[in-house]
């Protein structure tokens, strides 16, 4: 019960963080976007950012754990590509978009959701299929 408590507080924590970061993007404040995320991920993992975004997606997802976890760790990913793709850097921009994608098919791999199939259709028009670890392919 306790864990449970903790963990659906940490998981509302991080849906403000989220927030504000999208409120920065939409506002057009992409390198505060970007700063805010950086916050963010040091609440959602105790691990350095540069850790966080060379490890694999299995091993992310593995330290996530939880898939309301994970799915948050995949919206923040998007919104850091929209920041990238805000200050003109669209090659790491796609890296955060396709690193969300495997993050929302390891989620539902665990427990789908309900909105798992509209994030996922929505990230496809922005992950080329061929860039994808062969893992998260359709076969």
């Amino acid at each position: 019960m306790f864990r449970q408590d903790y963990l659906m507080r940490m998981i509302d924590q991080l849906a403000l963080f989220v927030a504000h970061v999208t409120g920065l993007n939409n506002r057009a404040e992409h390198d505060k976007a970007l700063a805010a995320a950086d916050q963010a991920w040091s609440k959602l993992l105790d691990a350095p950012l540069a850790l966080i975004h060379a490890m694999d997606t299995p091993t992310l997802a593995a330290m996530l754990r939880e898939p309301d976890r994970i799915r948050a760790a995949a919206t923040l990913l998007c919104e850091e590509g929209r920041a990238l793709t805000g200050k003109g850097d669209p090659l790491h921009a796609a890296l955060r978009y396709r690193r969300a994608m495997e993050l929302v098919l390891e989620a539902r791999a665990i427990a789908p959701g309900s909105e798992d199939d509209a994030v996922l259709f929505e990230l496809s028009r922005l992950v080329p299929s061929d860039t994808m670890d062969p893992r998260y392919r359709v076969r």
